[in-house]
């Protein structure tokens, strides 16, 4: 197991190296510069030069990328060029724990609907709890985060008063170890409707995945087996049904984790949260080079580190699985 992890983090460089190339190449295709205009004025040329030769703009393509990889091996993402007096590190530093808090939050509520909504919609097939339950799942699925979260705004915040209408319940001065939240009653109330938002579409895809997968398991032979020696049902399809049948669950959970963890761009726009979805679009549009690498490069570990953790957990839910 040991040897698997460190040879799958070996094959992680060569994979982050061409993600990054990729995304600073694409970057600078896009017509125009992050110093073309201040505002809707466009800058004099000579402003423009000395600024290109500030950021070290004016240096060959290949140049520029190595110095930006020679920076980040040192955690050092540069400066913001739209984003005047910060730097990517502060960007990141100030937004992506309350993207991860929200993303965090929000699958843990999708698997806690997901996987015993789809649990019982399989073992109660063709009964009017399969049928509510698949119905709800469609209806997850197909209503998307623009719709449901000014929907949950108007009807608990506008009408009912019951949460805030938007913003996160805390700022990320007050965080724990920069990160982890103060769980007061604040924080929960802002949170709630975000968390339902983001998660419901998730648990409808997870608790949709679980009922087609369990299906094909409880028709195995050990599982007529398992019920033959008298074990409680219960225990049959939690035991031996749901632990393998949550396969093909855990292979979504990977890149599912890294997209939900590092936010939603509609939901923190809907909720005004302060993640860290909206500096990458805003880095997209403002030509913004260090953000746009410095958000995917948070990304892609995210997704490296999901698909090993997805690779790993295949092992514990099927004994037969081994990385020797």
């Amino acid at each position: 197991m040991g040897k698997y992890i460190i040879r799958r983090f070996l094959w992680a460089i060569p994979v982050l190296l061409a993600i990054i190339t990729a995304t600073f190449l694409l970057a600078h295709s896009i017509p125009g510069g992050p110093f073309d205009y201040a505002g809707e004025k466009q800058l004099p040329e000579s402003v423009r030069q000395n600024l290109m030769r500030k950021y070290r703009l004016d240096e060959p393509i290949y140049v520029q990328l190595g110095l930006w990889i020679w920076d980040a091996l040192r955690f050092d993402f540069g400066p913001s060029y739209y984003s005047r007096g910060q730097t990517v590190n502060d960007i990141l530093r100030r937004t992506f724990p309350i993207s991860a808090q929200l993303g965090i939050l929000s699958l843990l509520l999708a698997l806690l609907i997901g996987i015993p909504a789809g649990t019982i919609a399989a073992v109660k097939q063709n009964t009017p709890l399969d049928y509510t339950a698949t119905f709800v799942a469609i209806l997850g699925v197909s209503i998307p985060n623009m719709v449901l979260g000014p929907l949950l705004i108007w009807i608990f915040s506008v009408h009912l008063g019951w949460f805030p209408a938007a913003r996160w319940g805390v700022d990320y001065t007050q965080l724990y170890l920069g990160f982890f939240p103060p769980l007061t009653h604040k924080f929960w109330s802002h949170a709630f409707l975000p968390m339902i938002t983001l998660g419901t579409a998730y648990s409808a895809s997870i608790a949709r995945l679980t009922r087609a997968s369990l299906l094909q398991v409880i028709r195995e032979d050990y599982m007529r087996t398992a019920k033959a020696k008298g074990l409680h049902g219960f225990r049959v399809i939690v035991v031996h049904g749901l632990r393998n049948s949550l396969i093909p669950v855990a292979t979504v959970l990977g890149p599912m984790f890294a997209g939900i963890v590092t936010g939603s761009l509609i939901v923190e726009r809907i909720f005004g949260i302060p993640g860290m979805g909206r500096y990458f679009v805003d880095s997209i549009t403002n030509r913004d080079y260090p953000v746009i690498l410095g958000t995917t490069l948070v990304y892609s570990v995210l997704l490296v580190l999901g698909n090993l953790l997805v690779d790993l957990s295949y092992a514990w839910l099927d004994p037969r699985i081994r990385y020797d």
